[in-house]
């Protein structure tokens, strides 16, 4: 392509000298008619006077590139060590002259786990030990007590009997169990649907407070059967009938406690867990559906009525429980 600002420049009347005063409107008045903006720009651009070039004396610290300049040129010979100065310079530990590789692989932060907690570890193990120990002491009353809960024997001996104090501290000690254990149970489940990493409160806060929530639960429900026992039934029936949910209640803590292990210590999946805890609850609740009927409904008329109780003093409050585990999530997370 032929360029029309070669073609038109020889026309000009008076040619722009580059030693004149640089005035872009005589410039562009120096133009044929009919002149682009392109071609104007051009004839300005070409008539701009040379400049000299001011480079600065101060050392370039940045290394900037297209900046090359001798270092005799910038006065960094005059300064010894200026390149090398840093703030560890005068440290006896500074050895620029090693060059040292980085090794090994970005770290991964650890989410918290059960296992990894010294204290969980710790009242697992005591746990552990108080269980093993009402075995050795209990073991023949354990065996009587079964025989009373499944043939309606009257005997008087049995294990958490009301009227043998070290039983009945063995009752609470497998009631708090009960609680402990459950809360594990909602720990791990919240934790694999759930990220805790950015929460505000701490895993040791959150899992206090569902032991808390769950040790409310157990003595509000106890407290509700027998204020509905004492006005419904005789003192026989609530004594039995006491004897016999203790007992279940602190099975069902003795029962959860091998599950817990393992879903602490072998990495259970939250599937196989919530399959093993349905299985073991439901045959609690069901040992405790049958001696509610045996001991207050044994008549086939009264099977309505034992619907109504047992919707009204289990299943209510254990959709209570939950409501309010999640709920305490709700704040907490």
């Amino acid at each position: 392509m032929k360029d029309t600002l070669q073609t038109s420049l020889p026309r000009l009347h008076t040619p722009v000298s580059v030693t004149h005063t640089f005035n872009v409107k005589h410039i562009i008045e120096s133009l044929p008619e009919g002149s682009t903006p392109a071609q104007q720009d051009s004839a300005v651009q070409a008539h701009l006077p040379k400049r000299p070039t001011m480079r600065s004396a101060r050392p370039d610290t940045l290394n900037l590139p297209g900046w090359n300049i001798p270092s005799s040129e910038t006065g960094l010979t005059a300064i010894p060590g200026l390149r090398d100065a840093n703030y560890f310079s005068q440290s006896s530990a500074y050895h620029p002259e090693i060059k040292v590789k980085p090794f090994g692989m970005t770290a991964v932060s650890r989410p918290y786990l059960l296992r990894d907690d010294v204290w969980i570890t710790a009242i697992l193990l005591c746990c552990f030990l108080v269980v093993m120990s009402i075995f050795s002491v209990s073991k023949k009353y354990l065996r009587q007590y079964f025989q009373d809960f499944f043939f309606n024997h009257t005997e008087k001996d049995s294990l958490f009997s009301l009227e043998n104090g070290r039983e009945m501290r063995q009752a609470v000690f497998l009631y708090l169990q009960t609680g402990l254990l459950a809360s594990l149970f909602f720990f791990n489940y919240t934790q694999t649907t759930q990220d805790l990493f950015m929460s505000r409160w701490s895993s040791h806060a959150l899992l206090g407070a569902y032991i808390l929530t769950n040790w409310i639960y157990i003595g509000v429900k106890q407290s509700a059967y027998i204020f509905v026992n004492w006005i419904f039934f005789d003192k026989g029936k609530r004594d039995r009938w006491i004897k016999a949910y203790s007992f279940l209640l602190s099975l069902e803590g003795i029962l959860l406690f091998p599950l817990a292990l393992t879903m602490v210590f072998f990495n259970l999946s939250i599937h196989d867990t919530a399959i093993c805890l349905f299985i073991l609850v439901g045959l609690i609740k069901v040992l405790l559906f049958y001696k509610t009927f045996n001991i207050f409904f044994s008549k086939i008329y009264g099977f309505l009525h034992l619907i109504v109780y047992f919707c009204a003093l289990e299943i209510l409050p254990l959709f209570g429980l939950l409501h309010a585990l999640t709920y305490i999530n709700d704040i907490l997370l």
